[in-house]
């Protein structure tokens, strides 16, 4: 499957709940019920999409050295910290 025909699939099943809109921004489903673009005017979902869109992260690291991630959690050795809920 390539990604046009998952496009294509994501629209068949969410219409006309969700526009499958290129860019989620809430604009296309505000003030529709059920939908992601909330209720009334839409505005707060917009306005919190404009203001997470304006953060930026510099993703660099201050050193060359790989942080040792792996723990010990009651007697397992974990190589990664994560675990399912």
């Amino acid at each position: 499957m390539n990604l046009q025909q998952i496009k294509e699939k994501a629209k068949d099943s969410l219409l006309p709940v969700c526009k499958v809109c290129p860019e989620c921004n809430g604009r296309a489903c505000a003030g529709k019920v059920p939908g992601v673009g909330g209720v009334g005017t839409g505005k707060s979902f917009q306005n919190n999409y404009e203001d997470l869109a304006r953060i930026r992260l510099n993703m660099t690291t201050i050193h060359d050295k790989m942080p040792q991630m792996q723990c010990n959690l009651f007697g397992y050795e974990l190589a990664a910290p994560i675990i399912a809920a």
